[in-house]
């Protein structure tokens, strides 16, 4: 048998980002004492293993890469739109209209599927086709006014509601203009509204009342809440040190704005057709959640600790988890135990179902190399026989190398060895995986001219 040669993974031409850690857990000692353990949570939803907190999701991505959004490639990152506007000092995702529309006939259908009449399904859909106009500051003239809804009046959350529903933070670019992170303009330090503004440019600190009634002026035998004195810089240093920040009040997810690109007649020329946004309620909102592949939400669970799954409400445990998974997905002890390996050895596998295998291996992460190898994972025994996942004839084979040198892979079998005597019953518990053993196999295709010009050099 000819010895491997290994080849050193393609890197991918540009990287638009860095690499964090392999591994939603500390790694290092000196991580493990200064941060907590956390345990993220995920359920199983039609067969799925689906994480919903934003937070997590970031997590567990971003450090590893584990799963997929259910509405992106890979990382989840889907939007409403692409394209954003300021409207009220507030970033919004500007739609067109028919798009709008299409949402407005899903949450139609959604309301006629839980058996309402039309003129409740009406009034429901009333108050997302009714914009609110409000004349954004700043606008000069009717093209640059936005029809906008005070988001604070109706609940909304200070900011984007975009931001809110677990999506990535924005980009610098959206930061530098009209982004909700962008401190909103006020009269306090502008030369049109406050004639002071040259001495107290900035806004004044926000101080405990409590503390502040206990002050007293240096001038007046009073409390200085009372005698209406400035108090000295450094006495505000020392309340602002000494102040507790208050509690952050429980976020409640609000409705999501949009706006709407429509079309205005011209009253002048009814042919010509003016632009125009209009803020609106999306009817019908779309959140991208992380689906995890069994494989990867049981390393997680089983070899990191750092997930707990719930199936109606209630936690599953790791053996119930490993029942479970085998029942929905029969390959799933097979394909787990090469998961095991390779992310042991410091991979990271995806599913390889697009190039005809199990898995994909990548080194660091899919945005930092290619795939190098496509693995096909069989169980066997000791022996090396056994009954195999997917038999293969010497044209099938043949045609699955071609596909993956074409896409410049290396294809490799991965064979779990499985003791002979091992029985059912072991196998139900994941610490079969004890006496397990991996071997692996890479094939090549064998070019004779290619051997022949090596043999004639030697």
């Amino acid at each position: 048998m000819a010895e491997a040669i290994f080849h050193p993974p393609k890197r991918r031409p540009k990287v638009y980002e860095s690499y964090i850690a392999p591994f939603p857990v500390p790694t290092s000692q000196e991580e493990a004492g200064l941060t907590e353990l956390r345990v993220y949570r995920a359920e199983i939803i039609n067969q799925h293993v689906i994480v919903r907190d934003p937070e997590e999701i970031e997590a567990l991505y971003g450090r590893g890469y584990f799963g997929k959004g259910i509405l992106s490639r890979s990382r989840p990152e889907y939007r409403i739109s692409n394209k954003w506007s300021d409207a009220n000092f507030m970033r919004m995702p500007v739609i067109s209209s028919a798009k709008y529309q299409l949402h407005l006939d899903w949450a139609r259908g959604v309301l006629q599927g839980q058996g309402l009449d039309e003129d409740s399904i009406e009034k429901t859909l009333k108050k997302y086709t009714d914009p609110v106009e409000l004349e954004c500051a700043g606008s000069t003239s009717r093209n640059e006014q936005t029809e906008c809804c005070a988001a604070a009046d109706r609940g909304q959350a200070e900011g984007s509601t975009h931001h809110s529903d677990g999506d990535l933070e924005p980009s610098d670019s959206e930061l530098q203009s009209g982004s909700p992170e962008r401190k909103k303009p006020r009269r306090q330090g502008d030369l049109q509204y406050d004639p002071l503004a040259d001495i107290y440019p900035e806004e004044p600190a926000v101080l405990d009342k409590e503390a502040l009634s206990t002050v007293k002026c240096h001038k007046h035998d009073d409390l200085i809440m009372h005698c209406g004195c400035r108090l000295k810089d450094s006495v505000v240093d020392d309340m602002l040190s000494n102040a507790t920040a208050p509690p952050t009040p429980p976020f409640t997810p609000g409705h999501e704005y949009v706006l709407v690109q429509e079309d205005e007649e011209n009253p002048c020329d009814s042919s010509e057709k003016t632009p125009r946004l209009v803020c609106r309620i999306n009817p019908f909102r779309i959140i991208e959640y992380l689906q995890l592949t069994l494989e990867e939400a049981f390393f997680l669970t089983y070899a990191l600790g750092c997930l707990s799954i719930y199936y109606n409400e209630e936690p599953l445990s790791i053996v119930k988890l490993w029942q479970a998974f085998s029942v929905i997905q029969p390959s799933f002890k097979t394909i787990y135990m090469a998961y095991h390996h390779f992310r042991s050895k410091g991979w990271v596998p995806k599913v390889g179902m697009k190039y005809g295998t199990d898995l994909l291996l990548y080194r660091k992460g899919p945005p930092f190399y290619h795939a190098s190898y496509s693995v096909v994972v069989e169980m066997v025994d000791d022996t090396f026989q056994g009954k195999p996942l997917r038999p293969f004839s010497w044209r099938s084979l043949a045609a699955l190398n071609r596909i993956t040198v074409n896409v410049s892979k290396e294809l490799m079998f991965c064979y779990v060895v499985r003791p002979s005597d091992m029985t059912e019953e072991e196998m139900s518990s994941p610490e079969c995986m004890n006496r397990i053993k991996v071997q692996e196999l890479i094939v090549s295709r064998w070019i004779s001219s290619r051997e022949r010009t090596e043999q004639e050099e030697m």
